[in-house]
């Protein structure tokens, strides 16, 4: 296990340099491609966050319809 550990976090040191940011965080922020990329995050948070919200919420439901049910057997 641990030459596993040691292989991945040289393969991580070894890479490190060559991974950059995106331009919407290591970019200049006024240009025509740095606004694209925020309204790409901006709409795909905006639909995103909805489902996952609606999806807890219908977990939540069938526990709280589940919990009933067992109780009034």
């Amino acid at each position: 296990m641990k030459r596993i550990t040691y292989f991945l976090v040289f393969a991580i040191y070894s890479i490190a340099d060559s991974l950059n940011a995106c331009s919407t965080c290591f970019g200049d922020p006024n240009s025509d491609a740095g606004k694209g990329m925020d309204m790409a995050i901006i709409t795909l948070l905006g639909i995103i966050g909805p489902l996952l919200f609606a999806i807890i919420i219908g977990i939540i439901s069938i526990g709280m319809k589940s919990k009933r049910i067992n109780q009034v057997k």
